[in-house]
Parts: structure tokens; sequence; C-alpha cells
């Protein structure tokens, strides 16, 4: 996904989660199906985009994570809200239920 596709992917009405994550980032590989199902538990309230900032160094200028995994809430094209790290499956639910 380059930076254009992610700053237009920013502009979209609703919640949007978007996964910043690196393949070498281990926790990163252990948060991965974690967010795959919080993604089909909120279908239609969220959308999730994953975003190697591996790929395309202007995707990581566009958000500027510090560390990874760092997940951020957008809506209604509006950074709202970011966790850097590892968190558990309830502590995500939660946070993203907070924004809904």
């Amino acid at each position: 996904m380059t930076g254009t596709a992610v700053a237009e992917l920013t502009r979209y009405a609703g919640l949007t989660l978007f996964d910043l994550f690196s393949p070498s980032c281990a926790p990163c590989r252990t948060l991965a199906p974690v967010l795959d199902d919080l993604a089909a538990d909120f279908a239609g309230a969220i959308r999730v985009f994953k975003v190697d900032v591996s790929a395309d160094p202007s995707v990581a200028e566009h958000f500027g994570p510090r560390a990874f995994p760092t997940l951020i809430l957008y809506r209604d094209g509006e950074e709202i809200d970011r966790i850097v790290g590892l968190r558990s499956r309830a502590q995500l639910a939660y946070w993203i239920e907070n924004h809904l």
C-alpha cells in the first residue's frame, strides 16, 4: 500500500483502524490474528487496514509511528486515537467499543 493510497483511506467516513506493522516485528505477528478476529466481530462498524510500513517509506512518513505495532483510529478523516505496542484482545475490543 502506497502513501497515496493510505492518505485516501484515511478520508473514509466512519471509523477506520490502521494496523501499522513490520514483518520482522514479533509482537506484530502475534497481534495479526487478534485483529482479524476483531475485524470480524466489528464488521460493518469499523474498517481495518493492515499497513506494512517497510514496503513504502512514505507510509511511515504519513503516520509517524515510533514503534510497532501501532494502531491508529480515524473517524471521518481525522485521527482520534492511537495505541503503540501489543495489547490483549479484550483491551483492544474495549478501545474500539469506546470509539463507536
